[in-house]
């Protein structure tokens, strides 16, 4: 050092790698390496070049200082690494709530099973309140006025899907709701104190579904988890299972897998039995990309009851 200031060097283009470090952690691997060079105009070249792969790091020596410098952190493992190692893979798994509500029509304990609240007789009449508003005679009334019409398919006298109805003449007709209910201590039915709950307005109910959230985590360049095979189909439990117990890096915990097989199943409205499938929604995966440039791969699975006519069911 003289008396007038550091001495400069233009130096030459070439580089000087150090040792490479690979940093491992549930989100993934990351390698970390230092650049020298006399020639700080080579470290920005370099600088320019690493930084298109996702590289984060410093650059030491844009003042044209002592110390010139390039610290680089990049995502993955590098081409002098790979062979070495293997890019670590990490699998988390969550089984999440989802808060919604939905209408009590479609209330498995009110309309689904062998035995529901109210019968095909009470759930169309009282849809038909709760969407006219109105009375219960009204109600009927308008439901009758479709029926003779050929807008409803009719309700039946005996036991069966479409249980319900009363006789009238040749035909089976609407009746009002809770007519063929047992009463209770106070004389009331179940479908007359919905038919109230209608009237003031309370025609939902609280439907939480589970999710069962799978996230990857690699770099850019893997291709872990990259599948969009049978995206928006509906599992069964037994196929879910299959699906996530196997082949990860991290399989499906077993005190999930345990909890997922032990989970009860619900039935739709009898009548429409058919066209719903009680199963696991597979969504469409995410990819955000993290602030190292790694890819955090996360795909739900929702169980419900879900319209195979809407959605296929996975073979």
């Amino acid at each position: 050092m003289s008396n007038y200031g550091n001495l400069q060097f233009l130096g030459d283009n070439s580089l000087t790698f150090e040792a490479n470090q690979t940093h491992f952690s549930p989100k993934g691997n990351t390698t970390r390496f230092k650049v020298t060079s006399t020639n700080v105009n080579a470290l920005i070249a370099y600088y320019n070049y690493i930084i298109t792969y996702g590289a984060t790091g410093v650059l030491w020596g844009t003042d044209r200082g002592e110390v010139r410098m390039l610290e680089v952190e990049l995502p993955g493992l590098t081409a002098s690494t790979t062979g070495v190692l293997t890019e670590l893979f990490f699998d988390s798994w969550e089984l999440l709530t989802n808060e919604s509500t939905d209408s009590i029509f479609a209330c498995p304990l009110i309309v689904g099973g062998t035995n529901p609240v109210l019968n095909y007789n009470d759930k169309v009449v009282l849809s038909r309140l709760a969407r006219d508003g109105g009375t219960i005679t009204s109600a009927v009334a308008s439901c009758n006025a479709d029926l003779t019409a050929n807008l409803l398919t009719a309700p039946t006298a005996t036991p069966g899907p479409y249980y319900g109805g009363v006789v009238s003449g040749t035909s089976v007709i609407f009746q009002v709701p809770g007519t063929l209910s047992p009463t209770d201590y106070y004389g009331g039915t179940a479908p007359g104190q919905l038919a109230k709950e209608i009237i003031k307005g309370q025609v939902e109910f609280e439907s939480p579904t589970r999710i069962l959230r799978h996230t990857s985590y690699c770099s850019a360049g893997a291709t872990y988890n990259s599948s969009a095979a049978h995206e928006e189909q509906i599992y069964t439990t037994a196929q879910l299972l299959s699906e996530v117990g196997s082949g990860w890096t991290y399989n499906l915990p077993p005190r999930l897998y345990s909890k997922i097989a032990g989970l009860p199943v619900q039935s739709p409205a009898v009548q429409e039995s058919p066209y719903y499938t009680w199963g696991w929604l597979k969504r469409f995966s995410r990819e955000p990309v993290l602030a190292n440039f790694m890819v955090e791969v996360s795909t739900e699975y929702e169980l419900g009851l879900w319209s195979n006519l809407r959605y296929a069911i996975k073979s």
